[in-house]
């Protein structure tokens, strides 16, 4: 059955961090999704755990400790003061959280705060409080001061530097055509699978919020096959979903089911017509 319309922007962004730090993938552990006590905390979180002495090479990863939680949100989305609040209780319970009395010092613990477009409501709320915002980096901030808890930067992804941060800038809905070519360039480059998987969550996003873009760059025969080639994974698990559908919703017509009753329980109305078009050929 069909899902959510909703981009899901979670995904793609862990597998961009991750393709971000590969360098550093053997000094590296992401945890998409860390349970405090019995009950995760609702809030697009990726904490990054590095060995101790790991030295990162993207800049990215210049201010990691030993435990780095990011809060990122997608275009559409604000990252305001209660989210960065949300993210600094996390931080709080993440510590409190541990083993054994102060098992995690606070000085271990980093926040990231990420979001293609400025946040200029936090970034005015944090200057009227007493903290420092310098861009060490081109789009990347580092917030100080006595009341800052833990070391924080903040990374707006339409800043950051083309050729050393193409992933994380990759997760946008404003894709130029030479930022499209790229990044079909550089995944097709790509030879290691866990690489080439978090590539193909990245560059699936990208066609889905361009698609008036990629439609264009199919127009030209040598991209059209690129982009062939590299979504085949997903063209194929795409087809398998919709045979299975389509056969779900046929028996389901069978069995009695309206057309209204179907769509309201989430299927495509393409299926259910194909559905109501193969009864009527077996009949």
């Amino acid at each position: 059955m069909s899902e959510s319309k909703k981009t899901q922007w979670h995904p793609p962004f862990c597998a961009a961090m991750k393709l971000e730090l590969k360098a550093n993938k053997k000094d590296l552990c992401f945890e998409s999704e860390h349970t405090l006590n019995t009950k995760p905390i609702q809030l697009d979180l990726l904490v990054i755990k590095k060995r101790k002495k790991a030295k990162i090479q993207n800049e990215i990863g210049r201010i990691f400790r030993q435990h780095n939680i990011f809060e990122y949100k997608s275009p559409e989305d604000e990252l305001g003061i209660d989210v960065y609040f949300k993210t600094l209780a996390y931080a709080c319970l993440y510590k409190a959280n541990a083993e054994e009395e102060n098992g995690i010092r606070s000085s271990d613990i980093t926040i990231s705060l990420v979001r293609e477009g400025m946040t200029t409501t936090l970034i005015n709320w944090l200057k009227n409080n007493c903290c420092d915002i310098v861009e060490i980096y081109p789009g990347i901030f580092y917030v100080t001061g006595e009341k800052v808890i833990f070391p924080t930067q903040l990374i707006i992804s339409s800043r950051l530097n083309d050729s050393e941060h193409q992933w994380l800038k990759a997760l946008t809905n404003k894709m130029e055509e030479p930022e499209a070519k790229r990044l079909v360039s550089s995944v097709r480059s790509l030879t290691d699978k866990d690489d080439k998987d978090n590539a193909d969550s990245v560059l699936y996003l990208a066609m889905k919020e361009n698609e008036s873009l990629f439609n264009k760059l199919k127009e030209v025969p040598e991209m059209n096959e690129a982009l062939i080639k590299l979504m085949k994974p997903e063209l194929d698990a795409a087809k398998i979903e919709g045979v299975t559908e389509l056969s779900e919703a046929t028996k389901r017509l069978k069995e009695g089911y309206t057309d209204e009753k179907l769509l309201t329980e989430g299927f495509d109305p393409d299926i259910v017509k194909s559905a109501n078009e193969l009864l009527a050929a077996l009949s």
